[in-house]
């Protein structure tokens, strides 16, 4: 164990185990042992150097506060409150042993009894930082978020550098939904410590939030200053770029970034991205295919080169492309409604209507898929299955398109009757639809005439 958190003291009491001897320790040196061990979380050493410490000290007050801390450390609180009891009697005015009653009753979820201990700790004027901390932990867990924002300024104000303190102001702020005075807040915090690459990258991501592109270009610089390998600032620099339509500038820091980033398929993904956004297919084909190259797995990529080759006309290519997409994400809706499109673009309807059930099933709440398929097989004739589906539709979805649809099919198979009952349904739905739904079914228009004259 010392091996790798020197301490002369834990060397010796680890040697002393190792070679089953009696070492004299006195009550200082074993609370030294018994901290250093709390502090790194090795309960079973703890444990150890309690029972030597109770074993040579039995009446030591500040060793049964360790007991205590050791108790709330591994969750036990049966044993924890029974040290509580014992220790009552002392009427203790000690920060630890105020903490750890803090700590008893906030594990017991009675939040207002650990902030009143908290509280008391905070009063003999130790360890205040984290004890604000702790203050701002019980006020979150109450839904007291403005309160728990106080303490955690509080102890940010007393140690600047407190990462958790500054994290946990951001986390209130967003849980307030003050995004104003959360950059209020951080520009305060830089003019405190203007070199905290966290406070400028959080500045950064706010002012973006914001739509403050302009200055968040800024404050990301002042990041890349600090950290000339902050692969984050970067990126969003880079997105800063992009919302404001500045793709060769986009494209510019993201190659910056090539040789910093451990991720660099994801970085030539989005400067893929950019090159599509300025109409430059085949630049951007080529960094599509370079972040396969990177990492095979990223189906994102093959994606847009399924639109790029798709797009073009060329849809074998096409469909290898999709196909490796799906390999990789066997759920991913998009991607198999994609394919299924393109099947129909190949004339294999039968693939098509395979991939559309596959859809329905994976998910069958989204009424656009719904109207899709019925769509796809309308266009390939198919009307009879076309009306199966839909009357399994409008059970699910009492939608006036899926009427429209399921009118036009029963006029196309010359059943009018059930065509005029569709057709009442879906003017009695939506009779706003009527123009959209006669561009895509010319059939409708004689018989939606018929319809009004009556």
């Amino acid at each position: 164990m010392n091996e790798f958190f020197p301490n002369d003291l834990v060397g010796k009491f680890e040697q002393m185990l190792e070679n089953s001897e009696e070492v004299y320790f006195d009550s200082e040196e074993y609370l030294e042992i018994i901290t250093y061990y709390l502090d790194v979380f090795d309960s079973e050493f703890t444990l150890q150097a309690l029972d030597y410490a109770i074993k040579n000290y039995p009446s030591n007050i500040d060793i049964k506060v360790k007991l205590l801390e050791y108790y709330l450390i591994i969750e036990d609180l049966k044993n924890a409150w029974c040290v509580i009891d014992e220790l009552r009697e002392y009427n203790l005015e000690d920060t630890d042993y105020y903490i750890c009653l803090a700590r008893y009753w906030s594990a017991k979820e009675m939040y207002k009894k650990a902030i009143f201990f908290y509280k008391k700790a905070l009063e003999l004027g130790e360890e205040l930082d984290y004890i604000h901390n702790c203050l701002g932990n019980e006020y979150l867990y109450l839904d007291e978020i403005i309160k728990a924002l106080f303490h955690f300024q509080e102890a940010l104000t007393l140690n600047i550098e407190d990462e958790y303190a500054f994290f946990s102001c951001i986390f209130c702020y967003e849980e307030l939904h003050k995004t104003k005075d959360c950059i209020s807040f951080l520009e305060a915090h830089i003019e405190r410590d203007p070199y905290a690459e966290h406070a400028w990258f959080q500045l950064g991501m706010k002012q973006f939030q914001l739509k403050l592109y302009d200055e968040a270009l800024v404050s990301f610089d002042f990041v890349i200053v600090i950290n000339p390998k902050s692969i984050a600032a970067y990126s969003q620099k880079a997105l800063c770029f992009e919302k404001l339509k500045d793709y060769e500038s986009a494209i510019k820091v993201y190659n910056e970034s090539i040789e910093e980033d451990d991720s660099a398929a994801y970085t030539h993904l989005q400067i893929g991205y950019c090159y599509n956004k300025l109409g430059k297919v085949f630049k951007a084909l080529k960094s599509f295919l370079q972040a396969i190259y990177e990492d095979p797995q990223l189906d994102k990529a093959w994606v847009e080169l399924f639109e790029i080759y798709n797009n073009l006309g060329n849809y074998d290519e096409a469909l290898y492309y999709i196909n490796k997409a799906i390999e990789l994400d066997e759920m991913n809706v998009l991607y198999i409604k994609k394919r299924a499109y393109l099947y129909v673009q190949l004339g294999q309807f039968e693939e098509s209507i395979l991939d559309f059930q596959e859809l329905l099933e994976m998910d069958n709440s989204n009424l656009n898929n719904y109207l899709a398929f019925s769509e796809l097989l309308i266009a390939i004739g198919d009307y009879n299955l076309a009306i199966i589906h839909l009357n399994k539709s409008v059970l699910k979805f009492e939608r006036a398109e899926l009427y429209y649809q399921l009118s036009n099919c029963y006029f196309l198979i010359k059943e009018s009757e059930l065509g005029k009952n569709a057709l009442k349904m879906a003017y009695a739905l939506n009779p706003d639809l009527e123009k959209e739904m006669i561009a895509k079914y010319p059939r409708l228009k004689k018989e939606t005439k018929v319809f009004k004259r009556k």
